[in-house]
């Protein structure tokens, strides 16, 4: 289920195939992204993603550790609005990264139409000479919440800010 122009690493492909998204060559991605079809949302930590990200790349960090991923997956869905963002793709660090992966299928399953990793990560997006920006980290979730667990100063649930960087 990759993009169909390029052969990707057989463990890379395995995993997509199972988790139910495709692949994307950086090339790819950044095509898509300039005409507005592709979101794309940077699962690094803020540190890495203010060094340097996909240019208009929402930041997502996900947890190093699959237990606290599991707590986080859920904020997806509501961040990204699947309805409005039929068309996503996560980043990593690199091909070694599970991260991108954990996020790609977590939103198959919660109902985004397509959902890619881009392939190699960040490693392979210089190495392919893309361009990136700079810049904070925006919040995503709530102030101060790592886990998905947050809530305003009245001890309500605060919802998070619905964001949609491209597919419509």
């Amino acid at each position: 289920m990759g993009d169909g122009t390029r052969e990707f690493p057989v463990g890379l492909q395995r995993q997509a195939d199972a988790g139910g998204y495709g692949l994307l060559a950086p090339d790819e991605a950044w095509r898509r992204i300039q005409t507005g079809a592709l979101g794309v949302v940077d699962v690094r930590d803020a540190p890495h993603y203010e060094a340097g990200h996909v240019p208009g790349a929402l930041c997502f960090p996900l947890p190093p550790t699959w237990m606290a991923r599991l707590l986080r997956r859920w904020w997806l869905h509501k961040v990204l609005c699947a309805a409005q963002c039929p068309s996503v793709a996560f980043v990593c660090a690199g091909g070694t990264s599970t991260r991108s992966d954990s996020a790609a299928r977590a939103a198959v399953v919660q109902g985004f139409a397509v959902a890619y990793r881009i392939a190699g990560g960040m490693d392979a997006w210089h190495a392919a000479g893309l361009p990136v920006e700079f810049g904070p980290c925006g919040p995503c979730a709530p102030p101060g919440d790592e886990a998905g667990n947050a809530s305003d100063r009245d001890g309500r649930d605060a919802a998070p800010r619905p964001v949609c960087s491209g597919g419509g």
